[in-house]
């Protein structure tokens, strides 16, 4: 083989040799990209999962926060009815006491008189 020859194949060889190293390099970053996006699809499929998962809890809160509120308008609303009939118990205690005080009054009246006859009558 001449030198020409020589220097003909060691150029195909190495030729030959960079190809292989690009197609492994090729290879590799396929691989590595294929690794890498299948690493970004489950860390998407995580966070999708968390954002329904939160949506979910997030409308289960509304619920309860509108059921706490139906429940807390039903008790202002006995509570409303309680403080208006202690104003109407009230109203009629007061007006008991003062039917209690003239009661007393008029007893106290009628019993004066009664002793007052009584009295008069064992002078006669």
């Amino acid at each position: 083989m001449t030198k020409t020859q020589k220097f003909h194949s060691s150029k195909k060889l190495y030729i030959t040799a960079a190809c292989l190293l690009l197609d492994l390099s090729v290879l590799y970053s396929s691989t590595i990209m294929a690794e890498s996006i299948e690493i970004l699809q489950k860390n998407a499929s995580k966070a999708y999962d968390q954002m329904v998962q939160a949506k979910q809890n997030a409308e289960n809160l509304n619920k309860d926060v509108a059921f706490a509120e139906k429940k807390l308008n039903a008790i202002k609303e006995k509570l409303s009815t309680a403080e208006q009939d202690l104003e109407a118990t009230k109203k009629k205690a007061e007006q008991a006491k003062l039917t209690f005080q003239q009661t007393t009054e008029k007893w106290k009246q009628a019993s004066d008189i009664l002793a007052n006859e009584w009295g008069s009558s064992e002078i006669k």
